[in-house]
């Protein structure tokens, strides 16, 4: 059978009386392409060589015995829950001292053929327990890979948080083949914890915001069932707030005597730039400039008006007034917020 070499160069690092003693590992083909380049991929070389470093050459075999077990618990999370890699003692003409062979004997692939989910006995409602059971069994039929186990996990943690079980966690995982066939039960234990609602919100880091118009912007009320989703909008909405930089929100440990969560909400609010401000000043300053040039040249020239007319155009009365109007507004604008940042 062909082999996937990895050659040991070990003289690099630990001279070359270590290298001649600390043989190369040779690991064999499966029937996997896919296999293969995982286990080419996750061949713990720079371990081994670390191993050879500490200079007891001759104690080679607990390391690579360490690296046999971690290449047997990678296949079986691929799927291959019977498999095992096999190593030679170093007596043997196989396992010589230069040279150690890996061999992986996979066995079948085994795919998922029942899901239990325990611990749902404490939700409260059918409706969140058959909503799990439907999702767990959509992966039946797949291969019994641990991916697939985290996934799963993930799926009924979600579902059970946005059930209002904020503090739901799993305690127990495991794949279990069943006898005869090439098919496993995942098992997972569940702890759900006390269901919850929304309580009352505290603000912190506000400088110029008003807690009142940032509660404003809540999508639930005191008492409502808690969502994930519900408490993602919220954070979104407050982010959208022009004077809100960074939004975190904190859950309590536990809900309170009246099973609610009390939020915090800690707000970074958008400080005004020193730059922001020099520029509103110029531009204020420009405007109220022009405007005064504009009222000057008005009051200039009303002696050259043609006899029988007392004023000017309309424009030209109007054009003075927005000009000053806007040059207060900009510079009124950047005094309160420096004398209130935020």
């Amino acid at each position: 059978m062909a082999t996937l070499a990895w050659l040991a160069m070990l003289s690099l690092f630990a001279g070359p009386t270590v290298a001649a003693e600390f043989p190369s590992i040779e690991l064999e083909t499966t029937s996997s392409d896919t296999l293969d380049g995982v286990l080419r991929a996750a061949l713990n070389a720079p371990e081994l060589e670390r191993a050879a470093e500490g200079g007891d050459a001759k104690g080679w075999q607990p390391f690579v015995e360490a690296e046999r077990h971690r290449l047997e618990e990678l296949i079986r999370g691929q799927g291959y829950l019977h498999a095992r890699v096999e190593m030679p003692d170093a007596a043997d003409d196989a396992g010589t001292s230069d040279k150690v062979t890996l061999k992986p004997v996979t066995g079948p692939i085994f795919r998922v053929g029942m899901v239990e989910v325990d611990g749902l006995q404490d939700v409260a409602t059918d409706t969140v327990r058959d909503d799990v059971s439907r999702q767990m069994m959509e992966a039946v039929g797949k291969p019994a890979r641990g991916d697939l186990l985290a996934t799963l996990e993930d799926e009924v943690l979600w579902r059970l948080r946005t059930a209002s079980y904020p503090f739901v966690r799993v305690t127990e995982r495991e794949l279990l083949p069943i006898p005869g066939r090439a098919l496993a039960t995942v098992r997972i234990v569940v702890e759900p914890g006390a269901s919850a609602r929304f309580g009352a919100v505290a603000y912190s880091g506000l400088v110029g915001l008003r807690q009142d118009e940032l509660g404003r912007l809540q999508p639930f009320r005191q008492g409502d069932p808690y969502n994930p989703d519900v408490l993602e909008r919220f954070r979104e909405a407050l982010l959208g707030h022009p004077s809100v930089k960074a939004v975190r929100l904190r859950l309590p440990e536990a809900v309170d005597a009246d099973g609610q969560l009390q939020l915090r909400a800690e707000i970074e609010e958008d400080q005004l730039r020193a730059e922001d401000v020099a520029g509103n000043y110029r531009t204020g300053l420009v405007a109220a400039v022009s405007a005064i040039a504009a009222l000057a040249i008005r009051q200039v020239s009303v002696a050259s008006l043609r006899p029988g007319r007392s004023r000017w155009p309309l424009w030209f009365e109007v054009v003075p007034v927005l000009l000053l109007t806007a040059a207060f507004y900009l510079i009124a604008q950047r005094m309160l917020l420096l004398a209130f940042p935020g």
